[in-house]
């Protein structure tokens, strides 16, 4: 799920709608069907509907699977208060129009107002609720994405939309070359030298330096700076600790959204992969509070590929099949918890040492 463009984009064609789901995703869909959430204007007398949010599945393999996606459908947006939406089916009519006719009639249940059905392909479209051929052909309406004035005030307002899905979640696989090769001596020195002060019992001030540690990469990288190679280690080796981890998220209020999801997708990358689950589940987490469903979906698979038990990512894991709503999420009082993560801290220091994985 993720929430309308925090710009005004004025969508009022068929076409246009079809040509914004690919920035609102963050790739172009393919084999998927999407439903796009409205709600009334606040002005009286109006009828344009605002953009809530957009949610997309997968179209099932087995049609035996339709039933229940449509059951979701109707559940996710029955749960965020949904009155209207727009359903586009992106694929062959063989496979979309089964599954759009099963969504059609689990939203005409729950008593949600489908104001177009559509499928998309190839460049063109259909509408299931037009039955004007001069409107709508049965050999579809062509449409051009590239030049659409809704596809273009997105690029225009810094959106991207990925061919594809794997695109989106290779945008946090690792990176290799020289900079791997310095991240991974780095990370075996920090390593070195943690288990040497751990192994000596001595306390070290783990919970406020690693606070500081996050701090600092913030401020570089809102200063539009790129972290050292020996900063991407010492982080990833202090993001180990559930408190360091944690005391991250009370820092958001402190810097915007763009810079800590800058952050964490730089560090997700950059660390040695056994480390990338701490900085990827804060990514998810980031995502999930800016209403970006996709990036955060991806990040939440990225965390739970290097530790399947990870529960900070699980619980975003859960939110985002639960369809959490993205203010929700950024409605958490983050900083509000800063002296409660310090108090544990404090009274279980073992909470605030590095956990380091094996084989470091």
């Amino acid at each position: 799920m993720t929430s309308g463009l925090d710009h005004t984009v004025r969508l009022s064609r068929p076409a246009d709608f079809i040509a914004i789901v690919p920035y609102m995703l963050g790739f172009h869909p393919d084999r998927s069907i999407v439903a796009m959430a409205f709600e009334p204007s606040a002005e009286p007398g109006s009828t344009a509907r605002g953009l809530r949010f957009s949610m997309r599945f997968d179209l099932p393999d087995n049609s035996e699977d339709t039933p229940d996606l449509a059951r979701r459908f109707a559940e996710l947006l029955t749960r965020n208060g949904t009155e209207r939406a727009i359903l586009i089916g992106y694929g062959p009519g063989w496979h979309v129009t089964p599954v759009m006719d099963a969504i059609r009639g689990s939203l005409s249940d729950a008593g949600i107002d489908t104001i177009d059905a559509l499928r998309a392909e190839g460049g063109r479209y259909w509408s299931y609720m037009c039955p004007d051929p001069d409107c709508c052909s049965p050999d579809g309406v062509p449409y051009d994405a590239g030049t659409n004035p809704a596809a273009a005030a997105a690029v225009f307002a810094g959106y991207v939309a990925q061919p594809d899905r794997a695109a989106l979640s290779a945008t946090l696989a690792p990176v290799g070359g020289q900079d791997r090769e310095q991240v991974r001596a780095a990370t075996r020195e920090a390593c070195a030298q943690a288990r040497t002060l751990l192994a000596a019992g001595d306390d070290h001030g783990w919970y406020h330096e690693g606070l500081d540690q996050v701090a600092a990469a913030l401020d570089r990288t809102q200063a539009g700076q790129e972290l050292s190679a020996d900063e991407v280690a010492w982080l990833g080796v202090r993001l180990t600790a559930i408190c360091v981890r944690d005391a991250a998220l009370t820092l958001i209020g402190r810097y915007d959204g763009d810079t800590h999801i800058k952050l964490w997708t730089q560090l997700a990358r950059r660390v040695e992969p056994d480390f990338a689950a701490p900085p990827a589940a804060l990514l998810a987490f980031l995502a999930l509070c800016t209403g970006d469903g996709p990036l955060a979906r991806v990040a939440v698979e990225r965390a739970l590929s290097v530790d399947p038990g990870y529960r900070l990512a699980g619980l975003i894991r859960t939110a985002l099949d639960c369809g959490l709503p993205p203010e929700t999420a950024a409605g958490m009082d983050c900083a509000g918890m800063a002296d409660e993560i310090a108090d544990k801290a404090a009274q279980c220091p073992d909470s605030a040492r590095p956990v380091l994985p094996v084989g470091w």
